[in-house]
């Protein structure tokens, strides 16, 4: 894996951590490249940029979800309950 592609991931994962936006929102094109709004000094190319779309359209899957992830997941889901009015446990 070259350094495009490390990069690639990391504005990938910025990307989905920006919940509640349209990934689309984010880019904006730059003349012949695409500009991503969270990674301002970095312009990206067609290529790159048509790899990270194909990327995010994708919906996520629950494999694709870290350990860690699907444990602050389950104590929502605990706190939720709790809020409404459930005990843990039952």
């Amino acid at each position: 894996m070259g350094v495009g592609m490390t990069h690639l991931d990391q504005i990938e994962a910025a990307v989905r951590a920006q919940s509640g936006n349209s990934w689309t929102t984010l880019f904006r094109r730059q003349g012949a490249g695409w500009h991503c709004i969270l990674y301002p000094r970095r312009i990206l190319t067609d290529v790159e940029y048509q790899v990270l779309a194909r990327r995010l359209s994708d919906a996520p899957s629950e494999a694709a979800l870290t350990p860690a992830e699907r444990q602050r997941n389950k104590v929502r889901a605990i706190s939720d309950r709790a809020d409404e009015g459930h005990r843990y446990g039952r």
